[in-house]
Parts: C-alpha cells; sequence; structure tokens
C-alpha cells in the first residue's frame, strides 16, 4: 500500500486503501478524501492528477468524488487551477447550522411518524463506530461518522428533496468543527437521539437536536 505521504507534500496517519471493486469509489474513496481534508492534508490543493496517484482511483472515480465534494461546498474549484479546501466564515457557518436546525426537526418529527416500521441498528452501529473512533484519537474519522449519522436519520425520514438538502450542510459543519480543532463527545447526543426516535418521542429527539445546535452556534468561529 502506498501512503499519501509518499506522493504529496503532506503527511497523513492514514494508510491509504487500494480499489476494492465498485463500492470503492461511491463511498470508500470520498471517505479518505473527505477524512484527510478534516486533517488539513491539502494546504496546496487537490488536482484530479494527484488524487489519482495517491488514493489509486479511476479518473473517473476521482471527478465524481471531486464533483460531490463541490457540492457539498467543502472544496472550491477554479478553471485550470487546483481546487482548495473552503473556509467557511462565521456568518456561513451561522446560516448553515440555521438550516439545519430547520431540516432536521422535520426529520426527527418524520422518522417518529413511522419509527414502528423502522430499524435503527444502522444509527447504533455508526454512533459506536464514532464513539470509538473519538476515544482513540481519530478524530477526522469521529467527525465524519457524526456526520454520516444524521445523513442516515435524514434518508429513513423517506424525503429524498430533504435528504438532499442536509447532504450539503452536514458536512460543511464537520469541516468547520475541523478547521477550528473542535473536539467533543457528540456521540453521546446522537447516542440520546437515537434512543428518542427510536420509541418515536420527537420531543426528546427535538430537544437533543436543538441543544447540541444551539452549542456549536455559541462557538467562537471567527
Amino acid at each position: 500500500m502506498n501512503s499519501v505521504a509518499t506522493s504529496l507534500p503532506f503527511t497523513t496517519r492514514r494508510t491509504v486503501v487500494p480499489p476494492q471493486g465498485p463500492a470503492f469509489c461511491a463511498e470508500t474513496l470520498y471517505a479518505q478524501v473527505f477524512e484527510d481534508i478534516l486533517d488539513r492534508q491539502f494546504a496546496e490543493g487537490l488536482s484530479e492528477e494527484a488524487l489519482i496517484r495517491v488514493y489509486g482511483a479511476g479518473r473517473s472515480q476521482v471527478r465524481r468524488v471531486m464533483s460531490r465534494l463541490a457540492r457539498q461546498q467543502i472544496i472550491l474549484t477554479r478553471p485550470n487551477q487546483r481546487a482548495r479546501v473552503a473556509e467557511p466564515d462565521a456568518e456561513q457557518i451561522r446560516q448553515t447550522l440555521q438550516a439545519r436546525r430547520l431540516a432536521e426537526i422535520s426529520v426527527i418529527e418524520l422518522v417518529c411518524a413511522k419509527s414502528a416500521g423502522l430499524t435503527f441498528a444502522a444509527l447504533r452501529t455508526l454512533v459506536a463506530r464514532e464513539r470509538q473512533n473519538a476515544e482513540t484519537g481519530r478524530q477526522s474519522t469521529a467527525t465524519r461518522l457524526g456526520g454520516e449519522f444524521h445523513l442516515e436519520l435524514a434518508r429513513m425520514a423517506g424525503n429524498a428533496p430533504l435528504a438532499h438538502f442536509l447532504s450539503g450542510l452536514v458536512p460543511l459543519t464537520g469541516l468547520a468543527l475541523a478547521q477550528h480543532s473542535v473536539r467533543n463527545e457528540d456521540w453521546r447526543v446522537r447516542e440520546a437521539i437515537v434512543n428518542a426516535v427510536e420509541n418515536g418521542n420527537a420531543g426528546v429527539g427535538v430537544e437533543w437536536l436543538t441543544e447540541y445546535l444551539d452549542q456549536l452556534g455559541v462557538l467562537q468561529w471567527s
């Protein structure tokens, strides 16, 4: 396996996983690149050629991942230049958290309305993995998994436009947390949310969610 550090002018604790079939493009490559972004590994920017060389992925895979990151406002693309990692300012973060509050309250209410017919194993697995990574110092992985929890909850709500909307907000929150070195035990909040929604208790779920977003909102983002 090739370490990212052998191919680009930055260091990383992660060993790159080579392609293992079609699913590599969809999630594994995205997860690796996103976590390296959270680890501030791309100070010099991102290019297709560099990512192909480093991660051992095909050009079409890299383009899809970069397109996804651009849609999520994680990277900013410019003609004939390397893409660069976004640096959301305090106002953008405030607006993102406000939009998340409005959307995720609806998500919790929708999930609770049909909780009896749902299984919550995937959410609990994400919480367990987030906790494990947080407790072992893998903060970028923990941050990504925390975001995946909220996106999985949105998918369970069964409202595709709502889930799509949140897919452009949640990763940006993770980027802001990483850039401001915010470390916490948010898995406890997500554990409380899944307990509430599994019991169909929207009020408690919303209370945990809004308290969590309020706590993020009062951080010093400038």
